[in-house]
């Protein structure tokens, strides 16, 4: 590994001041719009007045906000594991158990989109690339493209309304069928959660693909111009092993070090998905803890993503150095 103490020193640093500045902002834009939740859950439970003001004293939000924050970083920080309190919409269900429901969905979903659309994109990319200028370059770059440039949540709803509505070949929505009213790890209900969680992936892994694709579509068209290339195709060696050992191996550093990068941009995706097809994900979760200003639940949601977006592009960059042996960090 070609790392040296002092950028592991300085790269940590820096993740560590983001995850600082990610705090801040997750503990401050819930709370731009001026309402207070306790207000929406008394209205939802007809509470008298006394118990809406006890609620509001034994949430704290009665507290100067720079009170707030200070027992927000106390809990997120000081205590292990971290404190994210009790949801306001679910009271007195706790933040760790909504978050711990919903996470495994979402990561799930995250998870196989990204294997899938990496590994797609990546070999469309290749043959696109080594044979550029030809009619199937041209037409996996610009459908690569048109694709990227469309919003995930236009491509769920067309994706819906096309294969769940009109062909009817996809459930509408949820993450597994209604009538199974007690999921088990059963043969027939990990069949019907992989049937309901198709369309939803196959949303996010044409929305993904072409980030892939692009990136080394354009570094095989540069390398095919390579010396160690024309001599690989003078020595009559076959196309397959020249995409491999020679096309892919040079062509997938990038690859590798965008798919920490573009992992953020998938689960954000990804929640926008889960909306629009009722899938029991973070992201309905949040969209329902937005509706509700539920605050411990969509700050958790937001610190759980911070952390992993962080960590994801943290460990890239060693992974990088490990790939290719030329890359040293200083």
């Amino acid at each position: 590994m070609r790392i040296s103490g002092k950028y592991l020193i300085r790269r940590s640093i820096y993740a560590v001041l983001t995850f600082f500045i990610a705090l801040v902002m997750i503990f401050i834009i819930p709370r731009l719009v001026a309402v207070n939740p306790v207000d929406i859950l008394a209205a939802s439970q007809q509470f008298p007045p006394s118990v809406t003001k006890q609620l509001i004293i034994q949430f704290g939000l009665n507290q100067p906000v720079y009170v707030q924050f200070a027992l927000y970083l106390k809990n997120v920080l000081l205590t292990f594991p971290p404190n994210l309190g009790y949801s306001y919409e679910y009271y007195p269900t706790s933040t760790y158990q909504l978050i711990a429901t919903a996470l495994p969905w979402t990561l799930f979903l995250v998870g196989s989109s990204v294997a899938v659309s990496a590994l797609v994109g990546t070999f469309v990319g290749l043959y696109a690339g080594y044979r550029r200028g030809s009619m199937l370059d041209r037409t996996i770059t610009y459908s690569s493209m048109t694709l990227r440039a469309l919003p995930y949540f236009w491509v769920a709803i067309l994706f819906q309304i096309l294969f769940a509505v009109v062909f009817r070949i996809f459930p509408v929505a949820g993450a597994y069928s209604i009538l199974d009213t007690s999921p088990a790890f059963s043969p027939e209900w990990t069949l019907d959660v992989a049937y309901h969680s198709m369309l939803p992936m196959i949303t996010l892994v044409v929305s993904t693909a072409p980030v892939y694709a692009i990136i080394m579509r354009n570094n095989v068209a540069d390398l095919v111009r390579e010396d160690f290339m024309n001599v690989a195709e003078s020595k009559g060696l076959k196309k397959q092993r020249i995409l491999i050992s020679y096309a892919l191996r040079n062509g997938i550093l990038p690859v590798i070090s965008i798919i920490a990068v573009n992992f953020g941009y998938v689960v954000g995706g990804a929640l926008l998905v889960e909306i629009v097809f009722g899938y029991p994900g973070i992201g309905t979760l949040l969209f329902n803890a937005i509706l509700g200003h539920d605050y411990p639940v969509i700050e958790g949601i937001f610190y759980i993503l911070a952390i992993t977006v962080i960590l994801a592009n943290y460990f890239a960059d060693l992974i990088y150095s490990l790939v290719d042996p030329r890359i040293r960090y200083t």
